[in-house]
């Protein structure tokens, strides 16, 4: 029901018979939850995108041994596009939340499975570039070998290596789950929320028409 259809229903049925639908006010709510979002995600974008130029500069900082530097920005090329895809999905996403207008409920359900692909892609895009982060800390940890060769006992570096990659690793994935737990879940249930009170009233108002139907049936009976 828009608004030329909800004046005509007031002009020509009682006050009791017409019911202002509250889906438009929760329409309307949404686009807090969305707007916060939209400023979390401009914020995370451009650290992103920091992140990826200052990962440009590992091999001065990590003092990599030059003869790995092929290597290392062969996988940097590798993960610049793997990064400039999700990127782009993820801008993609951003500008369909900025240009949502709370007019139905079809575009707010849209954004919220897009929101839980998204917190998918985010995974899966942190999770491919984890081997290319182990791959740079082999690189690292060879570097040093190569300095101190004489300190370096075979069997014990296998081993210490072995341990510091399971465990950078399990931290990485522990850290990227809270991330996105921490925040987008939230807005994730807060659209679920919305969605859950608008099946609700829609539900309502069906049955508000049906009775009102039996009413008007009613008194033409009667006529």
């Amino acid at each position: 029901m828009n608004l030329d259809e909800l004046k005509t229903a007031w002009n020509s049925e009682s006050t009791n018979d017409v019911r202002i639908p509250a889906k438009i006010k929760q329409l309307g709510q949404a686009k807090h939850p969305l707007d916060k979002l939209k400023r979390k995600m401009k914020s995370e974008f451009y650290l992103q995108s920091f992140c990826i130029l200052f990962v440009a500069f590992i091999p001065k900082l990590l003092n990599l041994n030059p003869s790995l530097y092929v290597l290392y920005y062969a996988f940097y090329a590798l993960s610049l596009a793997i990064s400039a895809y999700y990127l782009n999905l993820f801008r993609l996403f951003y500008n369909k939340i900025n240009h949502y207008t709370a007019d139905t409920k079809d575009s707010l359900l849209e954004i919220y499975y897009e929101l839980k692909i998204n917190i998918e892609r985010y995974h899966a895009f942190s999770f491919l570039l984890l081997p290319i982060a182990l791959v740079t800390l082999g690189m690292y940890r060879y570097s040093m070998q190569l300095q101190f060769t004489e300190f370096t006992d075979p069997d014990q570096s296998v081993i210490s290596f072995t341990i510091l990659t399971l465990t950078v690793s399990i931290i990485t994935i522990l850290i990227v789950l809270a991330w996105t737990r921490y925040f987008y879940s939230p807005y994730l249930l807060q659209l679920k929320k919305i969605l859950d009170e608008l099946k609700e009233e829609e539900l309502k108002e069906n049955e508000f028409s049906i009775n009102n139907s039996n009413e008007n049936i009613q008194k033409d009976g009667r006529q």
